[in-house]
C-alpha cells in the first residue's frame, strides 16, 4: 500500500469502513454560473470523472438542467466512466446551509427542500443555485438516491459561547441569528488527517484548521469538535478571502446605506468587489496574481498580502488561546498548500507558542502532497505544522454512502439485528410552570431542531444546572413540556454538579436527589427530578414484533469495532409512535466507542418484563 493510500484508508471512519460497498457516487456542487462535479468508485475511492461546466446562462448552458445534461453525457459514453445513467448509486448534493434543523447528511426530499429554502435567508448567493441544482440532477439522475450534505454541518455543536452574537437574544431565538461556520467537510477531513499522520486519536487532539483559498476559514478543533469557527451566520464574516471583506465594522455597511448605497450594492461590495480583489486592485482576486504583483513591486498587492497574514495570524492566536494551545496547525486550499510565503510570514510571528518550520521542507511542500500531508515543523517543536491536500469531495461522497447504507451496512460480521445509536447529552424536561418561572409567564420555547422520536425537538433556550458543588451551563431543554420537571445526567454531570441520582427510567422521579435550575427570567428549585436515565431502546410495534421483545422487557446488545462488548439491562420502550434507536448517555457512549453514527446488534432478551413503572 503507498503512503496515500494508507493515509486515506486510516481516516476513514469504521462507520463508513463497514458501510462501504461497490458503488458510483456522483458529487454534485451547484454554483450561480457553474456545476463542478466529481464521480467515485467507493470501494477504492478512485476518482473515475471530475469537471465543471462553466457559464450557466449563456446560450450554450442556459440553465442548470442543461449543465446537467452536458454532464450527462460527459459521463456516459462508449469510452466514458459508466455504460449507463443506472450505473450512478447515489448523487451527494453540497450545500452551504442547512440552519440548525439540517445539521447531519440527509436522503433529499420536499420537507428537506423546504427547509433547505428556509436557509436561504442566510446563506442568498449559494442555497437558491444548489436547490435548482438539485431540481435539475434528480430528473436527470432521478433513479439514484440524492443527499444533501451540509458545510455547516460540522459546526453544529458549536457551544453557545461561540455561536451567540452579543444581540438581543430575541434576534437567535425568533429568526436563528447565530454563527454557524462553513468548509466543514475540509476542516473534518485535516481533522482526520491530521490525526492519523500523527498516531493519535483524534478524541486527543487540539487542532487549529486554516482552509485558504478563494473562500477561507478557521476553525479550533478540540476531541474531533469544532468549537470555534471563523465564519459566521453567513460565509462573509472572519478572514480576508479572494472577494470577500471579512470581519469589518458593522458600522462601515451603515454608512454605506446612509450615503445612498443599496443593500444589493451593498452586499455586491462586500461579497464580490472586496478582499485581495479590492485590496490589491487585482479585479480575479486570486492569490497567485497577487503575489506575482506584489513580487513585482505593486504596494497595494503587497498590502493586501500584509493583511491577509495578519488577520491569519491574529485568528490563529485566538484559537490557541481557546484550545489552551493546539497540538498542531494545519493548512490546506489552494493559498494553505500553495504558498510557502503566507505559511513563512503566518508561523515566524508563533514562536512563543512552540511554532518553528522546517525552511525546506516548507519551501517544498506543495511538490511532496501528493494527495496526502505533509509535516513542515522544525523536527524538535513542539507544534506541529502540517500541509494537507483536502478532499471534500471526498469527504462528501462517504458521508452520501453512510447516509444511504443503513445501519445494517454497519454490523460487520456481527450476529444480530442492528439497533442504530442516539447518544443522549444531558438535558431537561420541563414542566408549565417551571418553564414560566425560568423563561417569563407564558413563555412559548422555539424549536432549534428535531430528535429521532417523532413530535420532539431540542429548544434554542437553555437552563443552567447548579448543584451543591458546582454548575452546568447552557443545558438543553426537550419539548415538549411534561407534567413534572426532569433532569437527565451523566455520572461525570452529577460529580461536577455535587448530585448522587439513581439510574432510572424516564419519568420515575420520586425520591430522587434535587438542584437549582436557573434561567434568564429566575430560578426554579427543584426538590427532586434528577436522574441517569437508564438505557434503553424505543421501537414501535412493528420493531418489537421483528425483534422478538414486549414492552418491559430487558435486552443485551451487542457493540462492534475496536471496544467490541455486550450492553445488557436495557429496556425496551414500545409506542406506536417511536423511532427505532438506542439511548445512551455520553458517559457509556466514550467508553463503548459509540456516537450518533454507530449501530449496536440485538443479542436477545435477558429478562422479560422485569422492569415496570
Amino acid at each position: 500500500m503507498n503512503p496515500e493510500a494508507g493515509l486515506e484508508e486510516a481516516i476513514v471512519s469504521p462507520w463508513v469502513r463497514y458501510a462501504r460497498r461497490t458503488m458510483k457516487v456522483l458529487v454534485v456542487n451547484t454554483g450561480s454560473t457553474s456545476v463542478k462535479y466529481q464521480l467515485y468508485e467507493m470501494d477504492t475511492e478512485t476518482q473515475l470523472a471530475a469537471g465543471k461546466v462553466e457559464r450557466i446562462g449563456s446560450s450554450e448552458t442556459p440553465d442548470a438542467r442543461a449543465a446537467m445534461t452536458r454532464i450527462l453525457a460527459d459521463l456516459v459514453r462508449a469510452d466514458g466512466p459508466i455504460a449507463r445513467v443506472e450505473d450512478i448509486g447515489a448523487v451527494g448534493h453540497r450545500v452551504v446551509h442547512g440552519g440548525e434543523r439540517l445539521v447531519r447528511p440527509v436522503l433529499i426530499d420536499d420537507e428537506v427542500l423546504r427547509t433547505i429554502a428556509d436557509c436561504s435567508q442566510y446563506a442568498p448567493l449559494h442555497n437558491p443555485p444548489a436547490l435548482v441544482g438539485i431540481a435539475a440532477a434528480r430528473d436527470a439522475f432521478g433513479a439514484a438516491p440524492h443527499v444533501a450534505v451540509f458545510d455547516t454541518a460540522f459546526h453544529a455543536e458549536l457551544p453557545p459561547h461561540a455561536f451567540t452574537y452579543a444581540l438581543p437574544h430575541e434576534h437567535y431565538l425568533e429568526r436563528g441569528v447565530r454563527r454557524y461556520g462553513f468548509h466543514g467537510p475540509s476542516h473534518q477531513y485535516m481533522a482526520l488527517a491530521a490525526a492519523a499522520h500523527l498516531g493519535t486519536d483524534l478524541s486527543r487532539l487540539k487542532l487549529v484548521t486554516c482552509h485558504l483559498g478563494g473562500g477561507a476559514s478557521i476553525s479550533a478543533i478540540e476531541g474531533g469538535h469544532s468549537v470555534d469557527t471563523s465564519m459566521g451566520m453567513t460565509p462573509l464574516e472572519g478572514l480576508v478571502m479572494g472577494t470577500r471583506a471579512g470581519d469589518l465594522d458593522p458600522g462601515i455597511a451603515l454608512m454605506l446605506a446612509r450615503g445612498g448605497m443599496t443593500t444589493d450594492e451593498i452586499d455586491a461590495l462586500l461579497n464580490k468587489r472586496s478582499g485581495l480583489a479590492g485590496l490589491s486592485g487585482v479585479a480575479s482576486g486570486d492569490y497567485r496574481d497577487i503575489e506575482t504583483a506584489a513580487d513585482g513591486g505593486d504596494v497595494r498587492a503587497r498590502l493586501a498580502i500584509d493583511v491577509f497574514v495578519h488577520r491569519l495570524r491574529k485568528y490563529i492566536g485566538a484559537y490557541a488561546a481557546v484550545l489552551g494551545g493546539p497540538d498542531a496547525i494545519v493548512f490546506t486550499g489552494g493559498i494553505g498548500e500553495n504558498s510557502a510565503r503566507v505559511r513563512t510570514a503566518v508561523c515566524d510571528g508563533l514562536l512563543f507558542m512552540g511554532v518553528a518550520l522546517d525552511t525546506e521542507a516548507n519551501a517544498k511542500a506543495a511538490g511532496a502532497l501528493h494527495g496526502g500531508i505533509v509535516d513542515i515543523a522544525a523536527p524538535r517543536a513542539p507544534t506541529r505544522v502540517l500541509v494537507v491536500a483536502t478532499q471534500e469531495e471526498m469527504m462528501i461522497a462517504r458521508e452520501v454512502v453512510r447516509c444511504i447504507s443503513g445501519p445494517a451496512a454497519a454490523i460487520d460480521g456481527l450476529r444480530g439485528k442492528p439497533i442504530p445509536v442516539g447518544v443522549s447529552v444531558r438535558h431537561v424536561h420541563l414542566c408549565r410552570a417551571h418553564c414560566d418561572a425560568l423563561f417569563g409567564p407564558g413563555y412559548e420555547l422555539t424549536a432549534r431542531r428535531d430528535v429521532s422520536q417523532k413530535g420532539q425537538y431540542v429548544t434554542r433556550e437553555t437552563v443552567d444546572l447548579v448543584g451543591p458543588r458546582g454548575e452546568l451551563r447552557g443545558v438543553a431543554i426537550i419539548n415538549p413540556l411534561r407534567e413534572r420537571t426532569q433532569v437527565e445526567i451523566a455520572k461525570t454531570d452529577a460529580f461536577t454538579l455535587g448530585v448522587k441520582p439513581p439510574i432510572r427510567e424516564s419519568g420515575q422521579i420520586d425520591g430522587t436527589p434535587g438542584l437549582r435550575l436557573r434561567g434568564p427570567a429566575g430560578e426554579v428549585a427543584l426538590a427532586e427530578g434528577v436522574i441517569l436515565a437508564l438505557r434503553h431502546v424505543h421501537m414501535s410495534p412493528d420493531d418489537a414484533q421483528r425483534f422478538g421483545v414486549a414492552d418491559k422487557d430487558v435486552i443485551e446488545v451487542a457493540v462492534a469495532g475496536d471496544r467490541e462488548m455486550t450492553l445488557g439491562d436495557v429496556l425496551v420502550r414500545v409506542r406506536e409512535d417511536f423511532v427505532l434507536d438506542l439511548h445512551i448517555d455520553t458517559d457509556e457512549a466514550n467508553a463503548a466507542g459509540l456516537d450518533n453514527d454507530s449501530v449496536v446488534a440485538f443479542r436477545g432478551v435477558q429478562r422479560a418484563r422485569s422492569i415496570r413503572s
